[in-house]
């Protein structure tokens, strides 16, 4: 009797491992399947990421010229003119959804540079003391401008400053970027911008770049707004789960955004921002007009959903003439 139950414990025993080692297998294969699936390999936008590193001008992008920015003024005169100056934002949430802060601190490095364009070449390379003259200042200052913590010119063409965000609650730091006025005023604008990129320590992160340049937009002139995709566009919109929307401009008028609801869906965040703009009226499935400002407001930036793109037959172009429509008037 001994030896029937000891035989019968033996034989439990390897039944439960070889079912273990069985579940182990499967689980592989499951996991493997998952991993190498089509889904799992899809591009998705940062804010879809989730990724807790991110900028209001900066971008995830593999070159700064990939995400080059006009910063305007309306009156570049040398005596009682303005400089154009941009408020830069460097947060530890995803752009739009603070309630997401990343847990952990955050170190990174700033670095902001002058930049010029290579003809020959046709790539934007380092720009050099001579290039920059003895006219040119670009300065970057804390967010009140209280204190400048950078000063590019002809004889400091590049620099780096080091900064932090506390992680557990949404936390930002906030730049201003300032071109001297003589950028926006000259009849021939000089070969110079100014490429700011954010590198965390946390190699999990994304680096985030841009490249910047200067000019002058006479208000009551010319009124101008714009709406554009500012995702990359080497790669297919079927690739990603999200889009960045971007709307800036000049003046005031008034907008219509309009967008084909079967391929995508506006974020109820970006909705609820336009719809906080007083007047505003939305179709209640895929319009909303609204009044612009750059008085007041002069860049939203929007994100959208992909719920029906699905090959390649949508392109960049399809996306920016037909899938998201932009009028302004």
């Amino acid at each position: 009797m001994q030896k029937m139950l000891k035989h019968k414990n033996i034989t439990t025993v390897l039944i439960i491992v070889l079912a273990f080692l069985v579940l182990l297998s499967v689980g592989g294969i499951v996991y493997g399947a998952y991993t190498h699936s089509l889904h799992a390999q899809r591009v998705i936008a940062p804010y879809e990421l989730g990724e807790r590193f991110s900028s209001n001008y900066l971008l995830k992008v593999e070159n700064s010229e990939n995400n080059a920015r006009i910063i305007y003024t309306n009156n570049a005169d040398a005596t009682d003119g303005t400089d154009p100056v941009a408020i830069l934002t460097i947060c530890n949430y995803p752009q739009g959804k603070q309630t997401q802060p990343n847990a952990n601190n955050i170190t990174y490095t700033l670095d902001i540079k002058f930049k010029k364009f290579n003809e020959g070449t046709h790539a934007f390379v380092d720009a050099s003391t001579s290039d920059v003259g003895n006219i040119y200042t670009v300065k970057l200052k804390n967010g009140n401008g209280s204190q400048t913590l950078v000063t590019l010119n002809n004889s400091s063409v590049s620099s780096t400053i080091n900064g932090s965000l506390t992680g557990g609650a949404a936390n930002s730091n906030v730049y201003l970027l300032e071109f001297s006025r003589n950028f926006a005023a000259a009849t021939t604008k000089p070969n110079l911008y100014v490429e700011l990129t954010a590198t965390p320590s946390d190699s999990g992160l994304p680096t985030l770049k841009g490249l910047f340049s200067a000019d002058e937009r006479i208000e009551g002139s010319v009124n101008s707004w714009t709406g554009s995709f500012s995702d990359d566009d080497r790669t297919d919109p079927y690739h990603y789960d999200g889009y960045n929307y971007v709307i800036t401009g000049f003046g005031e008028g008034t907008c219509t955004l309009t967008w084909d609801e079967t391929l995508v869906s506006i974020s109820y965040i970006s909705l609820s921002e336009l719809l906080a703009i007083t007047g505003a009226t939305y179709n209640g499935t895929n319009s909303i007009t609204f009044n612009v400002n750059s008085s007041d407001t002069n860049r939203y930036e929007l994100q959208f959903y992909n719920i029906g793109i699905t090959d390649n037959t949508t392109t960049w172009s399809l996306m920016s003439s037909s899938v998201v429509r932009f009028n302004y008037r």
